[in-house]
């Protein structure tokens, strides 16, 4: 068992997702950064849809009265245990009684911890994921339990002893492909789009990131249409909205662009005052 001591910011159980109900409404949600989840559950032997804990800048505080064997993965946070300063991305064993502290990112935003055996959360609509108005949390908040699931044949690997992620890339050059209202922009805007970086702002969250330019790009607005993880929209006053994994099912700004998995998995990385360039494919 897990008791959470002190939240830190946008603290919450994900999984890889929530699927076959974007028809009802409902977001993917999910992991922001997959392959840093994913990574950390393969140093620990577990499915790689285990659920974890995810956590943005700075992270949580957390108390663990029962061992166990984690593995931290993302933006590098400075960890501890005890007081005691720790390596990230290989696995660790806490002992009984221990404090994890996950401190703040110096590179990145979205951070994971894996236990062994995965996090154990209501399951709904097939997924673990908090999203508010789905499950009965939509964040992690002081005093909080978290269940560690049993261990079953699916999670008996062996954990990686000694194995180390490769280290933690960011890259603010972001993979892009034309969505369906490119076309819609002039050559003025289409230049002012790719020849110009980008800030990320502090209002970014799990729903979208903002991004803002100094130079005007300007699209209409269109009838209320299918969006995704990865859509750019443009709204009617210049602002660039980067949808993410709690992204709305629909909406009526022009979709000018979608980012690739790795383009996703790239904008999460990026921290609030930070700029990007998009790269079209």
């Amino acid at each position: 068992m897990i008791e959470v001591h002190n939240p830190g910011i946008y603290c919450s159980v994900q999984d890889l997702g929530r699927f076959g109900s974007r028809r009802y409404g409902v977001p993917l949600s999910g992991v922001m950064d997959r392959p840093s989840a994913v990574n950390a559950n393969a140093l620990l032997g577990n499915e790689e849809s285990a659920a974890v804990l995810e956590f943005a800048n700075p992270g949580p505080k957390l108390f663990f009265n029962k061992p166990a064997i984690i593995a931290i993965a993302g933006a590098t946070f400075q960890v501890h245990i005890n007081g005691e300063s720790i390596a990230t991305s290989q696995p660790v064993l806490v002992e009984t009684n221990s404090i994890v502290d996950l401190g703040r990112a110096q590179e990145g935003v979205w951070g994971y911890l894996a236990v062994k055996g995965g996090i154990l959360s209501e399951s709904v609509l097939g997924s673990m994921s908090f999203y508010s108005g789905i499950t009965r949390f939509s964040r992690i908040t002081k005093g909080h339990i978290l269940e560690i699931a049993a261990l079953s044949e699916s999670s008996s690997q062996e954990v990686n002893w000694g194995k180390k992620l490769p280290d933690y890339n960011v890259n603010h050059k972001i993979e892009a492909w034309p969505g369906p209202e490119y076309e819609l922009l002039s050559e003025y805007n289409k230049l002012a789009l790719f020849d110009n970086d980008l800030k990320v702002t502090p209002q970014s969250n799990r729903m979208a990131s903002l991004l803002v330019s100094e130079l005007a790009i300007l699209a209409p607005e269109i009838i209320t249409s299918p969006v995704q993880p990865g859509t750019i929209q443009i709204t009617p006053s210049g602002k660039i909205i980067a949808l993410m994994r709690d992204a709305q099912t629909t909406g009526g700004y022009a979709r000018i662009l979608q980012l690739s998995d790795e383009g996703i998995t790239n904008l999460t990385r990026i921290q609030p005052g930070e700029s990007v360039q998009f790269k079209l494919n």
